[in-house]
């Protein structure tokens, strides 16, 4: 049953980046392009699952990347839009038109928390990526869920979608479900970002800590995986997707 919740963020989507921590963001940016994937990204064809307005699309871009915007908020693909000239598509991250196989790499930062269901986004990214494609993917950490609870209860934080945080070693699991092996993981911001006095430290400890059991324990995760060449047809799924109900914005 839809509640709603899922469209929470095309209720602020005007406000967003003024609401996004400016710390939080670049550190983000600097994970998935500058510690998790190469610097050249000329010809590859991306989707950015989840883009929000769109500073993951124009990085991309920035670095040669042909790329799809997607996200549940038409405003906020719209912003992508204008922000990064690539192609956007107004549909849900876990039921895409695309056709099986048909991205080389996935990008999605703090997107799989905000759906009724992680693992069908996680289902799709598998989908979607063709054999031997990357998928590039932040979210929090459910360590730290009770604080961002905690927060919301006290109306520090306004945030009235969904909140399915992934466990790290949970993530790990639903990704080679999905058919993809796991390359690279890591925790990063050691405690809440919001400290922004400890922000030249966190950056340190990120460096230094994240790829060990120091990082299991940090606020959030990234991972690459790699989708594996050979696949089973239970793995792969539908070949292609009804377009009904999809916008796209080209």
């Amino acid at each position: 049953m839809n509640d709603g919740r899922e469209y929470f963020y095309e209720s602020i989507a005007s406000q967003l980046d003024s609401l996004i921590n400016p710390y939080d963001l670049q550190r983000r940016l600097e994970v998935l392009f500058d510690e998790l994937l190469p610097e050249d990204l000329s010809g590859i064809r991306m989707l950015d699952l989840g883009c929000g307005t769109g500073w993951f699309s124009q990085r991309a871009r920035q670095r040669g990347a042909d790329v799809v915007s997607l996200d549940i908020s038409r405003s906020l693909v719209l912003i992508t839009r204008l922000r990064s000239q690539s192609m956007g598509l107004v549909a849900d991250a876990g039921l895409t038109p695309f056709a099986t196989e048909s991205f080389e790499l996935v990008v999605s930062s703090e997107m799989l928390e905000h759906l009724r269901d992680p693992s069908r986004g996680i289902g799709e990214i598998g989908r979607i990526l063709a054999p031997g494609g990357i998928a590039a993917i932040t979210t929090p950490n459910r360590r730290w869920l009770w604080l961002v609870r905690l927060a919301t209860s006290l109306g520090i934080r306004p945030y009235r979608g969904y909140e399915n945080f992934l466990g790290y070693d949970e993530l790990h699991r639903l990704l080679k479900l999905a058919g993809l092996e796991i390359e690279l993981q890591q925790g990063f911001h050691p405690w809440p970002f919001q400290f922004a006095f400890l922000h030249a430290i966190s950056h340190r400890v990120d460096r230094r800590c994240g790829r060990g059991l120091t990082g299991k324990r940090m606020a959030n995760q990234a991972l690459r995986a790699r989708k594996r060449v050979f696949q089973t047809a239970s793995l792969a799924g539908n070949p292609t997707r009804d377009r009904q109900g999809f916008e796209e914005l080209a």
